[in-house]
């Protein structure tokens, strides 16, 4: 269940909608209980607040028709502004990209806050009686005048916001902290581990020839699994669910998503289906929340399209290089992820398809080494970040996937580049990667 609602909560958050239409309803009620008070109490009579008293209804209806229409005018420009930034981000950086710009919760509030004025200023308006002979309307148009001046105030905020987060230096910058969020989510420190979960090569790991196939309830990726779910269902039935894909992942509607070996016999195939379904969540595009990879290749596109001719910037490859280096380090200062789990009775109820290593290597820089083995200088930038990477290799299993990269750039600075000085430069670093790895 905290799954499904942190699940919810992302989604949500990448809703464009929720944040306005949240304000849009506290103005409703901001809106009517300050009517309420005004019609209760004579504020202006307080000592000191006399001078917030207006002459008469009209002019607070005045007022309130200015700050409406003004209101409404600039959210359309903000909605404008925002639309661009969109357009300018998928164009530039690449249409993965809009979904950060779109959960920019500044961005958002920004929006919220002139539509709640708008919607506020237009209740107060049809609340306020212009037929009565008392004046009492001080509270409710003083807060719409202070909301008017926030109003203000978050305009040039906002400006200032999209100057600031269409820099690519930002923009990797975000990437890279959701990046280490989730990696602190999946891969947590050893005293975080759970002792009766391990990690075993699949090879060695023998469940038996009886098994139940469970397809995919239908095409889309891997968003969530929850394991508990799946723990908890195999200790009760006392089987063991073996996972066939894993966060990320894209399923057709014929796929395998798990085998489960020595199924229930006194449950039907399709009850064994809907609860091993139950306990994945799919949708139409991966997710950061259990998928490590989400992040990198948002990283790793960036830096593509930079290396491309019609943009051709290797600054920002270079800074795309150093955030996939910096998040990669953190997988190799970790322990290895468990893929076997064991119930309370330390029974084997679970083993899932984990990512390794070689897999985040391979996702973060097969794409920036194919498009950039051209150029030298984007080479020479690449080896020396995966020199400092491979100093933090100490794992057997990590430094043969180094040494395998390490075989690969090698094949690609033999036949793509052609400077000499490049060359010296580039087969230097490659034996300096070498002799740390050995």
């Amino acid at each position: 269940m905290r799954q499904q609602l942190l699940h919810l909560a992302e989604r949500l958050r990448a809703s464009f909608w929720v944040i306005p239409a949240l304000m849009m309803v506290a103005a409703i009620i901001l809106a009517q209980m300050f009517l309420a008070i005004d019609q209760r109490w004579d504020i202006h009579h307080i000592p000191g607040l006399s001078w917030l008293r207006l002459r008469d209804p009209d002019s607070a209806r005045a007022l309130l028709s200015t700050i409406a229409g003004s209101t409404i005018t600039v959210a359309g420009t903000v909605f404008s502004i925002t639309t661009v930034a969109l357009t300018l981000a998928s164009n530039q950086f690449g249409p993965r990209l809009v979904r950060n710009f779109i959960r920019d919760r500044r961005t958002q509030v920004s929006l919220g806050i002139f539509l709640s004025t708008f919607v506020y200023a237009l209740l107060v308006m049809r609340g306020i009686d212009a037929s009565g002979s008392d004046n009492r309307q001080t509270l409710v148009v003083t807060f719409a005048l202070l909301l008017a001046l926030a109003c203000i105030a978050y305009l040039i905020y906002f400006i200032h916001n999209v100057a600031q987060s269409i820099q690519i230096d930002n923009i990797t910058f975000q990437i890279n902290r959701e990046f280490r969020n989730a990696l602190d989510a999946i891969y947590p420190n050893e005293d975080c581990r759970d002792p009766r979960n391990h990690r075993k090569d699949l090879r060695e790991v023998h469940l038996g020839d009886d098994c139940l196939c469970v397809p995919a309830s239908s095409g889309g990726y891997v968003q969530l699994i929850d394991r508990n779910k799946l723990i908890q269902w195999a200790s009760e039935h006392q089987c063991t669910i073996r996972m066939e894909c894993h966060p990320g992942t894209f399923l057709f509607h014929w796929s395998c998503i798990a085998r489960v070996f020595d199924p229930p016999r006194d449950i039907d195939s399709q009850s064994i289906a809907d609860a091993i379904q139950g306990a994945i969540t799919q949708g139409p595009q991966p997710t950061a929340e259990q998928d490590v990879i989400f992040s990198v290749r948002q990283l790793a596109q960036i830096a593509v399209r930079a290396l491309s001719p019609g943009i051709n910037d290797p600054f920002t490859a270079y800074t795309c290089i150093d955030r996939l280096v910096d998040g990669i380090g953190v997988i190799l200062q970790r322990p290895p992820l468990p893929n076997c789990f064991h119930d309370d009775a330390d029974k084997l109820c679970l083993v899932t398809s984990e990512l390794d290593f070689a897999d985040v290597l391979a996702a973060a820089l097969d794409e920036i080494r194919e498009y950039g083995r051209d150029s030298g200088v984007v080479m020479r930038h690449l080896l020396n970040a995966l020199h400092a990477l491979a100093e933090l290799c100490s794992r057997r299993e990590d430094r043969h996937a180094m040494k395998f990269l390490i075989q690969r750039l090698v094949e690609d600075c033999e036949n793509s580049v052609d400077d000499k000085f490049d060359t010296a430069a580039l087969q230097k670093q490659l034996s300096a990667m070498r002799k740390t790895l050995s």
